[in-house]
């Protein structure tokens, strides 16, 4: 195909939107008319989810045609090297003669200054770009983001009215409010607030789409709009239900490429895909053979992709909250496998829980209150946890959540280890089928095929993020070689399950604390600690804390502490504080920030250890150094380092420590 006869392409993203937040999708109180007629005149898929429900995997995901579980770009705002071959999108198209803007910044890979200034910028890009060259142009918008869920009643609507007129501000006493979240004024008004952004989004749609007119080139480019995870409220954005993962994606061909088009327009096309499947879609549509290590599937033309029968997500660290979550998704049903079943939904979970009352200002008990919470102004960051508080925290008259509110597993500090959903019968997955014998049957299915995928795709997140790193130093500090050489998955992927099997697993995970393989080990202490902690475990785990991994003296620390024997585990959270690896040090403050006073008190000869690591500037290991200095990212590395380790892990992690030695044992 010659250059000449290419088409264009124009992609727009938003930020933080689930599908069903748009008119075309069916939502009555969005104002959405740009982009409803954008899907009456393309294709609306409507059965499209995202890889990750965080943005940095999600969007590395499109931009690469990769999952991130593969690629080794699953943790949010992680660096990740890049195998030989593994180019961006925008990349590959430019070398293939297209004229691109710039890909999003907000990815998990080292970027060079050289390929960054190949690329054109979306806001000149009409007066600059060669008129010689087919096109790749993008624009992201985000006036929807989750932080419009972060502000306090004054402020969410003093922030609404200069977005829109009055006539065009939606009601708070109209919002749609999940059956999940406390129905409170605050809700309501950050949920209108949210729909009024996005319907400044879709004026924006609007303005871009007028532009493709003006400058005369709607009759040669494919349009595509699409979101990168769901939107900020809880258990939306960072969760792994169809709200985190479900996404608006809707595709319009002008005439000159209806042949090449899914469907007719206005057409509603159930198909499942994922939005990274973007990416070998427009490489076949510009002629652009793909990688072999592509694993996204081509939506259109005549090499089309034949339709999945499920897709499959993943849910890992979102700043301080490691994670592991997998989930497969069919038309009824979702399955979700969570590996870490111990620790809570929530990113910042109060002491004493969601439900109970927030200790009186003044005492020991709300000083130490507030140290589960993000610090200061902070606390209204997190869009689960303390959404529903503020400085000073307000918790429907400071009693805690309303008892009705407790059938809901988001408030929990646990999760189940399984979770099902017929997304037919039950479309805000609120009812978990995972005990129904009935449904056992459709369980083992589901069940069996995400395994399958996670050995088939070598699922990075089945090896904890610090021995990761360690593996990778053999390998350049490549991520993705550690899965490719990896010959022990189906192993390692079997002692991360066990767990599930409760009592009945107990002697096994016990017998594999001495596996040869550090990644097996590390499954087989976080799977005894996720079936509660017993005494009689301490001396078979102690050995552990001198552990050559990390990752496995880390877990047995954890273990340890959540025991009463934190003086114990003093050595393994000294050796983490003090390892040049950021994650390593990460992972060792995260562990002890779920702790209780009382769990916590033997650790005060830690505080030093926590003084040193929080004033240690090293960050991922020799490997990544020369990608740091010729990439010049240190800025979003920085910000990880200085920020989200540093004062939402350690200093607060370090004051729990401190104020719990305050109290009587």
């Amino acid at each position: 195909m010659s250059t000449t006869n290419k088409p264009n392409f124009l992609w727009i993203s938003n930020h933080d939107s689930s599908a069903w937040n748009y008119g075309c999708y069916g939502d009555q109180y969005a104002h959405t008319p740009n982009i409803d007629r954008l899907s009456a005149e393309g294709v609306r898929y409507t059965n499209a989810f995202t890889a990750g429900p965080i943005c940095s995997p999600s969007r590395t995901g499109i931009y690469t045609g990769m999952h991130p579980t593969t690629l080794g770009t699953h943790h949010h705002r992680s660096a990740i090297i890049r195998p030989a071959g593994v180019e961006l999108l925008n990349t590959m198209l430019t070398n293939a003669g297209y004229a691109c803007t710039q890909p999003d910044g907000d990815i998990n890979l080292y970027v060079s200054k050289e390929e960054r200034e190949q690329y054109y910028n979306s806001e000149d890009f009409w007066e600059n770009r060669p008129e010689d060259k087919p096109f790749f142009m993008y624009y992201r918008l985000g006036n929807s983001h989750a932080s419009v869920f972060k502000l306090t009643p004054e402020d969410a609507r003093k922030a609404r009215s200069p977005l829109l007129s009055d006539d065009e501000l939606h009601d708070p006493n109209d919002v749609p409010v999940p059956s999940f979240v406390p129905d409170t004024p605050l809700f309501r008004e950050r949920m209108a607030l949210f729909y009024d952004a996005l319907t400044n989004v879709d004026k924006q749609v609007g303005e871009i789409l007028d532009e493709l007119e003006a400058q005369g080139h709607s009759e040669d480019t494919i349009v595509v709009y699409w979101g990168d995870h769901g939107a900020g409220y809880p258990r939306g954005k960072i969760h792994a239900y169809d709200d985190g993962l479900s996404i608006p994606l809707i595709m319009r061909f002008p005439e000159k490429y209806r042949h090449l088009s899914p469907a007719e327009p206005g057409t509603a096309v159930d198909e499942l895909v994922l939005h990274m499947d973007l990416c070998a879609t427009t490489l076949q549509l510009a002629g652009v053979p793909i990688a072999e290590h592509i694993q996204s599937r081509n939506l259109c033309g005549p090499n089309r992709d034949e339709p999945r029968d499920f897709v499959c997500s993943a849910r890992d660290r979102l700043d301080n909250n490691p994670e592991v979550i997998r989930t497969i998704r069919t038309k009824k049903y979702r399955y979700m496998r969570n590996l870490l079943p111990h620790q809570p939904y929530a990113s910042f979970y109060p002491d004493g829980g969601f439900f109970a009352k927030v200790p009186e200002e003044g005492t020991p008990e709300r000083a130490f209150w507030e140290t589960s919470c993000l610090p200061g102004k902070q606390k209204i960051h997190d869009p689960d946890g303390v959404f529903l508080m503020l400085g000073p925290p307000v918790m429907i008259k400071q009693d805690g959540l309303p008892e009705h509110y407790r059938q809901f597993q988001i408030w929990q500090d646990h999760k189940p280890a399984e979770e099902l959903y017929d997304i037919e019968k039950d479309p805000e997955e609120t009812h978990n089928l995972a005990d129904d014998p009935a449904f056992s049957d459709i369980m083992d299915e589901l069940r069996q095929k995400l395994f399958r995928w996670m050995i088939e795709t070598r699922d990075l997140g089945l090896i904890d993020e610090p021995e990761i790193a360690a593996r990778a130093e053999q390998y350049n500090g490549i991520s993705h070689a550690v899965g490719v050489h990896c010959d022990n998955y189906e192993r390692i992927l079997e002692t991360a399950d066990l767990a599930r099997l409760g009592e009945d697993a107990k002697e096994e995970l016990a017998k594999r604390l001495g596996d040869p393989d550090s990644a097996v080990r590390f499954w087989a202490v976080t799977g005894l600690c996720s079936l509660g902690v017993e005494r009689a475990m301490i001396e078979r785990l102690s050995p552990l804390l001198d552990d050559p991994s990390i990752s496995v003296s880390l877990a047995a620390g954890d273990y340890l502490v959540r025991a009463g024997e934190g003086a114990l585990a003093l050595p393994a959270f000294e050796r983490a504080l003090a390892s040049d690896i950021l994650w390593a040090r990460l992972r060792a403050g995260a562990y002890l920030s779920y702790r209780s006073r009382e769990e916590l008190q033997p650790l005060k000869a830690l505080i030093l250890a926590l003084e040193q690591a929080i004033n240690k500037q090293e960050m991922c290991g020799p490997g990544h150094n020369a990608q740091v200095e010729k990439n010049n990212y240190t800025g979003r590395l920085d910000g990880q380092r200085d920020g989200i380790v540093r004062v939402w892990v350690l200093e607060r992690v370090m004051k729990r420590i401190e104020l719990s030695s305050g109290f009587e044992g």
